[in-house]
């Protein structure tokens, strides 16, 4: 005969895709006949954006737009030139169980780049940056706390566990015209530009989101098309944006990641010399998975106290969402510009920031490397680029009572300050936002199915009430009950024991 099992249900968020694709780099970059002739190249810079992307069927599109910018030194040897070019590009994964809910989530990765002058009007570019995607949305998880019949003696396993309440993506705008300012120099030509964003609050309401957040801005432009003189600004920009989130409410556990999708910096100098303006223009991809805190008992083990029976088993996965992570960090180095001495830094950033969560001895960290990138004046006044990698380590505060963590921690960088030490020393301090989530995965065995034969029945003795058992310091009651096909509360009940497992070595009672 078959045991019926009592079923319930458990939402759950499962990847339906994780998938990484290499898009290639290969140009000829003809400067333009504005641009002056290319005396050495100091960097060439890889930005990809992307345009749209969008789940079909089984399958999930990408668009985007790959921005090559090269700094070269001008022929005459006294400013940094700018020329760009844009490259489009698309790519497709394959999605397994396509689901109508599903959302995405798109990170650019650049690989390598490699670039070198072939003529004072031409450069030749190979590259290659990744473009890495995650695709998940809602099912539901079957798990079985129950098996019916009179003759089961089951064990069960509690555990607290995340439910998904809902999960939603949406995309929105945030435009703003900024001003330098008089008194500093007449922007001319934006040489380089960055966008950071973060999630500084988020109020929930019922099936929506509030969150405030801002895109810092910071730019590198030139002053004088002549002499190539430069100087630097940041914008804050604050935003708020109300999501449509179903399934949130005040007391969901609410995730929010921002990604930057592309945007464009523009001066309005372009056409109208005497402005200080800049239009900024930046599309941002929220992704929204809201959870709360659910207690699941799933028949760990069984047996009968009639029969012998067979049972099945299966491999349950489900994590619990134990801590939000918002916190900020520094990375510190000193940085050597080798046999370039230094008199005046003209920009320095952080870029292409890559880290790894690591669980280990009962402590949390989060640690990695990025690339401190700088152009800077020599001591005969010419502009030369360094870039080195700067190590980072910081350890967030989670609970203590994890069992086995992981992270989708990010980190960002917030700004960077520096001193120069030396003739070909700087000292840089890099504030670093560490954002995301740290999941605690819990993996259970639970039965699957339990099956008798009536004609199996089970051997006791049924001569004597009471049977006399020598058990030994941490023998476990239930292995004792279901070797004398009784039940461990029946032992615990006759032996005036609080605890199912014997804590010294000694005798018995077990009732029949």
């Amino acid at each position: 005969m078959e045991y019926q099992l009592t079923k319930e249900i458990c939402p759950v968020n499962e990847t339906l895709l994780d998938g990484t694709k290499e898009q290639p780099i290969d140009i000829e970059l003809n400067l333009p006949d504005y641009c002056p002739d290319i005396e050495r190249i100091l960097k060439c810079r890889v930005s990809p954006g992307i345009t749209g992307r969008n789940i079909s069927g089984d399958m999930l599109e990408i668009n985007g737009n790959a921005l090559i910018s090269l700094y070269y030194l001008d022929s005459r040897k006294q400013a940094i030139r700018l020329c760009e070019h844009t490259s489009p590009f698309s790519c497709s994964f394959p999605v397994k169980s396509p689901s109508a809910d599903a959302i995405s989530s798109v990170r650019l990765r650049t690989e390598y780049i490699n670039c070198r002058a072939v003529s004072p009007r031409r450069a030749d570019i190979h590259g290659a940056f990744s473009v890495i995607v995650s695709v998940t949305a809602g099912r539901e998880q079957e798990y079985f706390t129950e098996i019916v019949g009179d003759d089961i003696r089951q064990r069960r396993r509690t555990e607290t566990v995340s439910r998904l309440c809902g999960s939603s993506q949406q995309q929105f705008s945030v435009t703003e015209v900024l001003d330098i300012g008089q008194g500093r120099g007449m922007p001319e030509s934006i040489l380089r530009s960055e966008l950071s964003v973060s999630c500084d609050s988020v109020k929930a309401l019922t099936d929506k989101l509030m969150i405030n957040g801002e895109v810092v801005l910071r730019i590198l432009y030139i002053t004088d098309l002549e002499t190539g003189a430069q100087d630097t600004m940041t914008f804050n920009v604050p935003f708020s944006q109300v999501l449509d989130a179903k399934g949130v409410t005040d007391s969901t556990v609410n995730e929010v990641k921002l990604e930057v999708m592309n945007y464009s910096a523009a001066l309005k100098s372009e056409y109208d010399e005497n402005s200080t303006l800049v239009t900024l223009d930046a599309r941002l991809c929220a992704c929204v998975t809201a959870c709360e805190d659910m207690e699941i008992s799933i028949i760990e083990d069984a047996y009968s106290t009639e029969y012998n029976i067979d049972l099945s088993y299966r491999q349950y996965k489900l994590t619990r969402l134990a801590a939000l992570l918002n916190s900020s960090a520094y990375a510190e180095a000193q940085l050597s510009t080798g046999d370039s001495s230094i008199t005046q830094i003209l920009d320095l950033w952080c870029e292409q920031v890559s880290c790894i969560s690591v669980y280990e001895n009962d402590s949390f960290s989060v640690r990695g490397k990025l690339s401190c990138c700088m152009f800077a004046l020599d001591n005969e006044g010419v502009p030369f680029y360094i870039e080195r990698p700067v190590e980072f380590s910081a350890s967030p505060e989670i609970p203590a009572d994890l069992i086995n963590p992981t992270s989708s921690a990010d980190v960002s960088v917030k700004g960077v300050s520096f001193r120069i030490t030396g003739d070909n020393t700087i000292d840089i301090k890099a504030e670093l936002r560490i954002s995301g989530a740290v999941y605690d995965n819990i993996r259970l065995k639970g039965v699957d199915s339990a099956e008798a034969a009536e004609d199996n029945c089970r051997q006791k003795d049924k001569a004597a009430a009471l049977t006399l058992y020598y058990a030994d310091e941490g023998e476990s009651l239930w292995d004792i009950a279901r070797a004398y096909c009784t039940s461990t509360e029946a032992i615990m009940l006759e032996n005036e024991m609080t605890d199912d497992v014997i804590t010294a070595r000694g005798m018995i009672l077990i009732p029949m």
